[in-house]
């Protein structure tokens, strides 16, 4: 009887819980820190995305993000970042998830000497893992560390709106 009692327990608080992945259209900002093997030091990062969450385990996403500007060898060096991935989440209790990501990034490079300007663009695989946490209805938070690139480092903060 007792088994039978946390079971059913069990079940009515999973139905009832809150995920922190959106469903549906929603969209967001992130700021944070990247780290670039090959430049020196961590750069500030801010971005933007937008996706679709066909339920609370898994999302589709675009997103847009600046990496920063470094200094290399007395040019000005700019990385930016456009992706596309998918999610896909696992509750971790009330409101809080765990949530990976991959998908696909394009990184344009672009680099600035006495008025001269180049860019490269590079193609990677995206790979993040992550924590969400719906603070009520329609507003979540997340925290993220993405690797866009074998040698770069993203950690972020985020929020995002459920419409």
């Amino acid at each position: 009887m007792f088994k039978k009692f946390i079971a059913t327990a069990a079940l009515s608080l999973a139905a009832s819980a809150s995920f922190a992945m959106p469903t549906g259209i929603y969209a967001g900002v992130t700021a944070g820190t990247t780290d670039v093997s090959d430049l020196d030091g961590n750069k500030g990062s801010f971005g933007a995305f937008a996706g679709y969450g066909f339920n609370e385990a898994i999302a589709v996403e675009v997103g847009y993000r600046q990496h920063g500007t470094w200094e290399l060898y007395g040019s000005d060096v700019k990385v930016k970042q456009t992706d596309i991935s998918v999610l896909g989440a696992l509750p971790l209790a009330a409101s809080l998830d765990l949530y990976g990501r991959l998908g696909y990034a394009h990184a344009k490079v672009e680099a600035e000497y006495y008025g001269y300007r180049d860019d490269e663009s590079v193609d990677n695989t995206l790979v993040g893992i992550g924590l969400a946490y719906r603070f009520s209805a329609n507003l979540s938070g997340r925290v993220e560390v993405q690797k866009p690139a074998s040698d770069t480092t993203n950690v972020s903060l985020g929020l995002a709106w459920q419409f």
